[in-house]
């Protein structure tokens, strides 16, 4: 497995794009799976997971590693191509309005995916484990977009300190 795999062309951004998709991919862990693995981890139906898996095989993103036959059905055992998947920059700054959408697609997927880990972390306040939500990409903005962006962030870190002062 690499640690990285550079995503190119717009099947692969389109495919990793999906909220689905990226719930199944993290759902690996690192380790091989079956698709009958990642439906019961995800709680979804196998047949739902299995063509999302299959699309995912077909555009690079997952490889079959290994089959068995048991009770004369064939596991097959999957796994992602890299631990982590990232668009390269050339892709991002393109005037191709099917790629820029299909990037924003993956970035409202990510943001979903992070914001139901948030919320599902505090409403489990009482655990004694921690939570650890990661999240990183790289984008650019126009010195107003800057100054927007950072008026929002301070205006929320400030509401968030007021709070926990009284």
């Amino acid at each position: 497995m690499k640690d990285i795999l550079v995503l190119r062309n717009l099947e692969q951004i389109k495919a990793i794009s999906h909220e689905y998709r990226i719930m199944i991919i993290d759902a690996f862990n690192n380790e091989p799976c079956t698709a009958k693995n990642i439906s019961d981890k995800v709680k979804q139906p196998h047949a739902k997971v299995n063509y999302h898996i299959k699309t995912l095989v077909k555009v690079g993103i997952l490889e079959l590693i290994e089959e068995h036959i048991k009770l004369g059905i064939v596991e097959k055992y999957y796994a992602p191509v890299a631990k982590s998947f990232v668009i390269d920059s050339s892709v991002m700054n393109t005037k191709d309005k099917a790629v820029a959408e299909s990037i924003k697609e993956m970035d409202l997927a990510l943001f979903d995916k992070i914001s139901k880990e948030f919320y599902c972390s505090m409403e489990e306040k009482d655990s004694d484990h921690s939570n650890k939500l990661f999240f990183e990409s790289e984008f650019h903005l126009t010195n107003e977009e800057s100054r927007d962006l950072h008026g929002k962030i301070t205006k929320l870190i400030n509401g968030f300190i007021e709070e926990k002062s009284e």
